[in-house]
């Protein structure tokens, strides 16, 4: 930026006053930023009891409160033409009013009011911020908002990574509220709004929108952190994806760039109604309050026990005195210790961060315990499900299903096993303790290749055209980079993800990443993001594809392996990991102070456990060489002994199990399917072998991927005279019970 330019700016804003934010609250959806303004007046400025100055002085005993030039007070609300505010005197907090012409801020006067208007045609609006259905309809005709429609932009949410605004209109005369997508509104910046990074994460500052480079500070990236105060210029959408150019004062230098619109919300001031001068809290909710103390979810960077070269994300690390000594400091309870120091000793390069939950354990559990919330196999004894009312049916002995016919209500004793985090302190379990978030200096590309070593991925290149039509080349590992970057998400996690949804073996993946199946060439789903099950053959794979396939969110349609990755790792990273649910066990039970026991990832209890042998299985045995972060909740009240298991079953093992089911090969002894088997076939296919009359039996050949793998079906086969067709079914059974089934269909020639 010109330093010319740079100058102007920082000179307006010395002018106008600094604004330091304090907290950003929520209330409906709408940002309210509580700003410290200074107060600008030639001589001492009274504080009055109201909005005015019929009201009396504000006294702390007999004497009468006023304020001094440059002095500095809260902001918390907009009364007419006075700010009511908090101020501090003789550490007592007062409440009370002062003009706003007296009080100046970073961007001029707050303001209370954003509008926008519509510029795609036909805009749906909706009851509710979803995607689909709750479509506002009146007299039975859905209400659209024609192009260029004036709205006023009453609050913003986001819900599963899209971003609403619920909006104020006129239609048919009658003033109308409801809910666009954000995408469809064009804010009314004017010369420039004063805005608020929302997020629990770190957030970088990029020179374009929809670019990976980042803008720097003599060599420093410019980095926003949760409450940080931007101006927000104007928008652009690229890709499907709506960015906000904003200027942000970095070392009291001004710099402009862009963040995605999600993570940047509008500062708005409250407009009072009510004149209150005792009323101190404007932001209490009135709907059910999330738990006491709960705090924000925290970025999970390497803690400073760990001394990191961020060159080479090579750690120091503590001895076990020192370790031990850092776990006490850090909250961790006697109880969670000493399996965390067999880990370290085994695994010196990862860091353990408590993430102390503020919450009651007997709280959590009871919230956690309710029907239907929390589900687990029928199979399963008795011990393991609940017997609550509305969970079982004692006239008949049967449990509920709340899932299909086979998923029941979790016991209380379940969700006490699953949700303590104590059982899980192991080489495997811990996994679902890691932080997703992109750990940047600790995180690299050589640590990407670690992860995906012993794949086709390793240390390859691949060509693809970008959006402008010029030809790039690059690796899969910076692939991941770039989406990490991009996400802030973890590349380990991302490359991991992959490795366990696509590939079947060193030197194979699955059809979903192939770009050759038919009706969907050159379309890729590495992460088989929306690869739902299906009884059609390769429905799943069929199903992952049409989604990357619509659409233009997430940088839809994936049809290059660039934007796939990348762009699912931005799906993946604005559903859970980017809103604070960073871990697999903040996934499953989200004990964060945002939407507290809702907005949880899966039914499964035992969801966490499994995906983290998946994770652990996955990462190999180069995990040892990788600085992982681990955030592991802690609450109040824990009982002193760990959660015993329900009875009723073996003790599980908690292990690294492999989940690889796929075929290696697949044969007939002497003979040729008319179109050959490939490694990496997912099962969707069906073999066909045509025979002569006078065959009586054949040999089924096949061999698994996986060591750990058992295979069925196989092996010498009768086939009766009259016979005409049969299909024989091989059967690829994991370690972990998974099962694939692989068909071979035999016809006799005519």
């Amino acid at each position: 930026m010109d330093r010319r330019y740079k100058g102007l700016i920082i000179a307006g804003i010395f002018l106008l006053g600094v604004v330091v934010f304090s907290k950003v609250q929520q209330r409906g959806g709408i940002t309210y930023a509580t700003a410290v303004g200074t107060v600008r007046t030639g001589k001492s400025l009274n504080v009055r009891k109201g909005p005015g100055t019929n009201y009396a002085c504000l006294k702390k005993g007999s004497t009468t409160v006023r304020l001094k030039n440059e002095e500095q007070v809260t902001i918390l609300a907009q009364n007419k033409k006075w700010y009511k505010i908090r101020l501090k005197k003789q550490s007592q907090k007062l409440v009370g009013y002062v003009p706003m012409k007296n009080l100046a801020v970073m961007s001029g006067d707050m303001n209370s009011e954003v509008y926008g208007t519509a510029y795609p045609s036909a805009v749906l609006v909706r009851s509710r911020a979803v995607r689909s259905g709750s479509l506002m309809r009146v007299d039975g005709a859905a209400v659209r908002l024609s192009k260029n429609k004036k709205v006023r932009i009453l609050s913003e949410s986001t819900m599963y990574g899209v971003k609403y605004y619920k909006v104020s209109f006129t239609y048919n005369g009658d003033k109308t509220e409801g809910y666009v997508p954000a995408d469809s509104i064009k804010a009314d910046y004017q010369s420039a709004m004063p805005g608020v990074i929302s997020t629990s994460r770190q957030v970088t500052l990029k020179k374009k929108a929809g670019s990976t480079e980042i803008v720097k500070a003599d060599g420093t990236s410019i980095i926003m952190k949760n409450g940080t105060e931007v101006l927000m210029l104007s928008e652009k959408i690229v890709s499907g994806v709506k960015y906000i150019c904003v200027d942000v004062t970095y070392n009291k230098e001004v710099y402009r760039g862009y963040v995605t619109a999600n993570l940047v919300r509008f500062k708005t001031v409250q407009v009072e109604d009510v004149v209150n001068g005792e009323q101190e809290n404007l932001f209490v909710e009135k709907t059910t309050p999330a738990p006491a103390k709960t705090p924000e979810p925290e970025n999970t960077a390497a803690p400073s026990y760990n001394s990191t070269d961020n060159s080479t994300g090579s750690t120091t690390v503590l001895n076990d005195k020192e370790f031990k000594q850092e776990m006490i400091k850090q909250g961790f309870p006697s109880s969670y210790i000493t399996a965390l120091q067999a880990l370290h000793e085994k695994y010196p390069k990862w860091s353990f961060k408590a993430y102390q939950t503020g919450i009651d354990w007997s709280t959590a559990v009871d919230n956690e315990g309710r029907v239907g919330l929390n589900l687990i196999s029928n199979s399963k004894s008795g011990d393991w499900k609940s017997q609550e009312e509305g969970a079982y049916n004692a006239s008949t002995g049967t449990y509920i299903p709340f899932d299909g016919s086979t998923w029941v209500t979790a016991s209380e004793k379940a969700v006490r096993y699953y949700m303590d985090p104590r059982n899980f302190l192991n080489e495997s379990g811990i996994f679902q303790f890691e932080s997703l978030e992109y750990q940047k200096g600790t995180q690299n590309q050589s640590g990407v290749e670690n992860v995906l070593k012993n794949t086709p991925m390793y240390k390859v290149s691949y060509e693809y055209v970008d959006d402008t039509g010029k030809s790039v080349t690059t690796t899969y590992s910076k692939t991941f980079m770039d989406a990490a970057a991009l996400s802030s998400v973890s590349p380990y996690h991302l490359a991991s993800r992959v490795k366990q949804e696509v590939v079947t073996g060193s030197t194979s993946m699955s059809s979903s990443v192939s770009g050759t199946v038919k009706g969907y060439e050159g379309i890729y789903n590495f992460y088989n993001i929306g690869a739902n099950n299906s009884t059609k053959a390769g429905g799943a794979v069929a199903n992952g594809l049409a989604w990357a396939n619509k659409d233009t969110t997430y940088l839809r349609p994936w049809n290059t392996q660039y934007k796939a990755i990348v762009g699912g790792a931005q799906y993946l990273g604005s559903n859970y990991i980017n809103i604070g649910q960073n871990t697999l066990y903040l996934q499953k039970f989200n004990v964060t102070a945002n939407n507290t026991y809702n907005h949880q990832y899966m039914s499964n209890i035992e969801a966490p456990w499994s995906e983290a042998l998946k994770t652990a299985e996955a990462y190999g045995t180069d995990k040892a060489d990788m600085s992982l972060v681990f955030s592991i909740p802690v609450y109040s009240g824990m009982p002193s002994v760990v959660c015993p298991m329900p009875s009723g079953e073996t003790q599980q093992t908690v292990q690294t199990v492999s989940t690889n089911n796929y075929l290696k090969s697949l044969s007939v002894k002497g003979y040729s399917f008319q179109s050959p088997f490939k490694s990496g076939d997912d099962g969707h296919e069906a073999y066909s072998l045509k025979l002569n009359k006078r065959v009586s039996s054949i040999r089924i050949n096949a061999s698994p991927v996986s060591s750990a793998a058992k295979v069925s079906g196989s092996g010498k086969k009768k086939l009766a005279p009259k016979v005409k067709s049969k299909t024989y079914v091989v059967k690829v059974k994991a370690e972990s019970g998974d099962v694939r089934k692989y068909k071979i269909k035999v016809k006799r020639k005519k």
